[in-house]
């Protein structure tokens, strides 16, 4: 039987998939860089918050999407098949740190090991900021002082400002290193083609020589 990491590296994301991931970084970035336009919410005119309220449920409707497939989609996107929690994959995030410390990349399928942690922790800010973005969509007032409970969201949905730009460097920075070392994952995620040439530690051609099974 397939082991979870030769499942995932053998199985193409779907057109449907690359396009929710692309949602989620085209919307989530939009949000951002919209996030300090949204202080005019309590002026009579306040086109930035409005700009941003519907950029951050756009953002939210991207999410709805990932975590329906991350419970019911293809068995290789199902949080159940990479989120960190188990044993086994712990032991793997903590081998990638040390790895790290010692200046050795990580070689691991999409979403696992250090990878699948910071996935994790991504998704877990975009939910966060989309559960308290809804909620002041539906609850804050344009023109009028956030007091009480809605404050008390405001603030905690303003950690984005921060919480974004800490997620979008690791992650993008994991991208540019994999580019630098020849595997160009970014191009699968834009429908373009990753160029040919050697395959890279632990996806399924490795598995195939590795194991002597054609």
């Amino acid at each position: 039987m397939a082991t979870t990491k030769e499942y995932a590296a053998e199985v193409p994301l779907s057109v449907f998939a690359i396009a929710v991931h692309l949602g989620l970084a085209s919307f989530g970035i939009a949000a951002w860089l919209t996030g300090s336009l949204a202080d005019d919410y309590k002026k009579a005119e306040h086109t930035g918050f409005t700009l941003h309220s519907w950029i951050g449920m756009g953002l939210a409707s991207f999410i709805l999407l990932r975590v329906l497939l991350g419970m019911w989609g293809p068995r290789h996107l199902r949080f159940t098949q990479w989120v960190p929690y188990t044993k086994e994959r712990l032991q793997c995030v903590r081998e990638d740190i040390m790895g790290l410390l010692r200046l050795r990349l990580p070689e691991r399928p999409l979403h696992e090991g250090l990878a699948g942690l910071v996935q994790t922790l991504g998704l877990l800010v975009f939910l966060l900021l989309a559960l308290s973005g809804g909620f002041l969509f539906f609850t804050l007032v344009p023109g009028q002082k956030a007091t009480g409970l809605i404050h008390a969201v405001k603030e905690v949905h303003e950690t984005g400002q921060f919480l974004i730009p800490i997620f979008l460097s690791m992650h993008g920075g994991a991208v540019i290193v994999h580019a630098l070392r020849g595997r160009h994952l970014w191009r699968k995620m834009l429908f373009l083609k990753e160029p040919q040439g050697a395959p890279f530690p632990g996806d399924a051609r490795v598995n195939q020589a590795e194991s002597g099974v054609p």
